[in-house]
């Protein structure tokens, strides 16, 4: 089993991605070894002195430490998660929207704070197109749960993009500017592929495109 590792923006959290499934949906913000009881996975994480929380997703694991350092907590929380999977053991023994420090439920104020992270995702100009990333139509999905924890999933217009890092960038410098966002997981993807259809009527006007899309 191969685990990869990516820093975050936060450089007291660190991503580990196992190569497969987390959780099937959602994420799930786990900042004490009591919320922990409900995950075997995030018990065993707790139990590594320095380990001071830990967020699920869908294909990744983001630890927080405390006073530790990376270099001496790396390996046990790598043991950790490849013990864990070896070991056939469920991530949760509950559905996450059974737990407390789960996903929101999508009431009226994660609709009110995600509709100011896609405000200050405007903020974000593609260098190339010269225009902001939300009427681009590069911000897929905006999510934000009960701990203020946020996930923003966006695109670049091309796989390879020159510009993918500093897009990414922006994203997370531009929503972790909103109040009661706590940490910012930008995730990219290509599905579905990004394609002129997908900007407003705005961003094709300010590009000269025609109401069919073409370029």
């Amino acid at each position: 089993m191969f685990i990869q590792t990516e820093e975050t923006p936060d450089p007291q959290r660190l991503r580990f991605l196992p190569g497969r499934e987390v959780l099937p949906e959602g994420t799930l913000n786990l900042k004490s070894r009591e919320q922990a009881a409900q995950s075997p996975l995030a018990q065993q994480l707790f139990a590594i002195p320095g380990v001071a929380g830990v967020l699920l997703n869908k294909d990744s694991i983001i630890v927080t430490r405390s006073d530790s350092d990376w270099q001496h907590l790396k390996p046990a929380i790598l043991g950790a998660i490849m013990e864990h999977y070896m070991s056939g053991a469920p991530v949760l023994r509950a559905p996450p929207g059974a737990a407390s420090g789960s996903v929101a439920s999508g009431g009226e104020d994660e609709t009110a704070i995600t509709g100011t992270i896609r405000e200050a995702l405007r903020r974000v100009i593609d260098p190339e197109l010269g225009y902001n990333i939300v009427d681009l139509g590069l911000i897929y999905d905006v999510t934000v749960d009960d701990g203020g924890v946020t996930v923003v999933t966006m695109t670049t217009t091309t796989p390879g993009c020159p510009a993918t890092n500093y897009l990414k960038s922006g994203a997370g410098e531009a929503a972790s500017s909103v109040e009661g966002v706590e940490f910012v997981d930008v995730r990219l993807t290509y599905e579905p592929r990004w394609s002129p259809d997908m900007m407003t009527p705005e961003a094709k006007a300010h590009l000269g495109i025609s109401g069919g899309g073409g370029w």
